[in-house]
């Protein structure tokens, strides 16, 4: 077996590696069932807020975020015995150019609508606007349900100011007043909150505040493949110790995590994210499941307030795609959402350059389809050079393959023999036995940051081209897979060989096969892609067969 085909059967045992230990992953730890209302009897004081200083108040980076002391109530200390009474829940609309829904006067946000991003809900359905309101929290779908309490009892609040953009909630609860103030900003995925507690009593009492976030599994995710993970996964997120902490349904079957010091926390729907950032001190991130729904609890913490003070906190609530430009308008902090990391080995810088690429291209063409092919040809023509010299080392090999043969059959039993004469041929012929393998090494590197950029680049998502129905989804039959096996047979017939009739049979039509059974799971942008690229190479190949090589 030559160099090349070594390669060829590494990258293949690579792809299944990684692919593979996702899969057994999904098999070994299912989700876990449904567990006990843990949560909701946490959630179930949820009762208002809403505050809304600009968004730009917060601007301090997540790394120098200190934490504050998340204190409980002391024994000396007043807290409320009685449950206050609430009433039945008001709701306020709000719009903007870039999102539209509803606040109660529980805390939360009943509704919330993407207007630039569509998506198909269940199977059947008409395109809707990506909603990110499908958890239930308190006995309703909510999102970032915001508690003020005092000691463990929820403060009701009731709206005094509603719109279009500023909203204004307020309440009183054994002489502590509460007032939110909450401001949809109109040219950003944010809303800003103000928090105000005032102790008008007479005695010193325990006030705090908590956000509840969640998001309920989507009807239309991908069930994980053998090689791919679950499309439209959701994690919850909290940022520690300068580095993003992820949690899926699997994290949580044992255990449910906890920082005392999270400078902020969210939820990461694979193309979209909600997210809480607080100005100045950092809280407390806690994530959990409760009923099948993802949910990250935010401690924003609290203090022993004494009568006649006050108790302030400010935070922004992000929701929105995962785009890097919408998510540093309201905190540059947020841009770490996106992963780019396979392995641990970062390749944003390869991802962001093609994400610009691509949306180039989009901008020109009005077709993401042809924008992944165009990024091909673009990729082939920057690696033609290295591609070239690979075609001609190749070519080159096959022209010396009579020598090796002889060299087998004076060697043939003393391999180390063996090998010191076929690098000594090599060096006297000016020869890279590897010169042929680089070219497919340097796509390697491409082809996962292309699996990166799809699997995030919330541009693309839901995305058709011709009759593939999800760019950033496996075909629902694999066309694109079995046509990248044909080619690939093609493509090794075309290519130079120094092995053996019999081992080069077997890997022309093991090797397309192996690939092609890997294709089926991956997204079907990127299998276009690949298609494309094995095109390319076999006109390429085609062209550079017609010159004449020489040793």
């Amino acid at each position: 077996m030559d160099e090349q085909r070594r390669v060829m059967l590494a990258i293949v045992l690579t792809l299944g590696i990684f692919f593979g230990w996702q899969a057994l992953v999904k098999i070994i730890h299912p989700p876990p069932p449904a567990k006990p209302d843990s949560v909701a009897a946490t959630n179930s004081h949820i009762v208002s807020n809403a505050t809304g200083p600009s968004a730009n108040a917060v601007e301090n980076s997540a790394s120098s975020v200190k934490a504050d002391a998340i204190t409980k109530a002391p024994a000396n200390v007043e807290v409320a015995s009685v449950a206050p009474t609430l009433a039945k829940e008001t709701v306020a609309p709000f719009s903007t150019e870039f999102f539209s829904g509803e606040i109660g006067d529980r805390g939360g946000l009943n509704k919330l609508l993407l207007h630039k991003y569509h998506e198909v809900r269940s199977k059947g359905a008409e395109v809707e606007p990506v909603s990110l309101v499908t958890a239930e929290i308190d006995g309703a779908q909510r999102q970032a349900q915001v508690t003020i309490k005092i000691g463990d009892k929820a403060i009701p609040l009731s709206f005094i100011e509603r719109g279009p953009e500023k909203f204004v909630l307020s309440g009183t609860f054994q002489a502590v007043q509460a007032t939110l103030t909450i401001i949809v900003q109109p040219d950003q995925y944010g809303i800003s909150y103000d928090l105000q507690i005032e102790n008008k009593g007479e005695s010193q009492v325990y006030v705090g505040s908590e956000i509840v976030m969640g998001l309920a599994p989507n009807a239309m995710a991908e069930t994980p493949s053998m090689f791919v993970p679950a499309a439209d996964m959701i994690s919850g997120l909290c940022y520690n110790e300068e580095s993003v902490q992820r949690y899926n349904t699997q994290d949580l079957e044992d255990e449910n995590p906890s920082f005392n010091n999270s400078a902020w926390a969210g939820l990461d729907r694979q193309y979209f994210v909600v997210a809480v950032i607080p100005q100045g001190s950092a809280g407390k991130c806690r994530v959990n499941i409760d009923k099948a729904n993802l949910l990250v609890n935010y401690d924003l913490g609290g203090v022993n307030l004494a009568p006649t003070k006050n108790w302030n906190r400010q935070f922004v609530l992000y929701l929105g795609p995962k785009r890097e430009a919408d998510l540093k308008a309201v905190n540059p902090a947020l841009s770490q959402v996106i992963d780019y990391n396979i392995w641990g080995i970062p390749l944003g810088f390869l991802a962001r350059p093609m994400v610009l690429v691509l949306n180039v291209f989009y901008g020109l063409t009005g077709s993401w389809g042809i924008a992944i092919i165009l990024l091909t040809f673009l990729v082939k023509a920057l690696l033609f050079p290295v591609t070239y010299k690979s075609v001609v080392s190749m070519r080159r090999m096959s022209l010396i393959r009579p020598e090796i043969e002889k060299l087998k059959e004076r060697y043939g039993k003393d391999r180390e023999r063996m090998q010191l004469e076929q690098v000594k041929l090599f060096r006297e012929k000016g020869i890279n036995p590897l010169g042929g393998c680089l070219p497919m090494l340097l796509q390697m590197p491409v082809w996962f940051a292309l699996y990166r950029t799809l699997w995030t680049a919330v541009d693309l998502y839901q995305q058709k081209f011709l009759w593939l129905d999800n760019l950033t989804a496996k075909e629902s039959f694999p066309f694109l897979s079995i046509a990248f096996g044909l080619l690939t047979v093609l493509q090794q017939k075309l290519t130079p060989t120094t092995i053996d009739s019999k081992q080069a049979k077997m890997m022309m039509y093991v090797m397309p096969v192996v690939f092609a059974f890997f294709m089926i799971g991956l997204p079907s942008g990127l299998v276009l892609y690949i298609v494309v690229n094995s095109i390319l190479t076999i006109i390429q190949q085609l062209v550079i067969n017609r010159r004449k090589v020489t040793l």
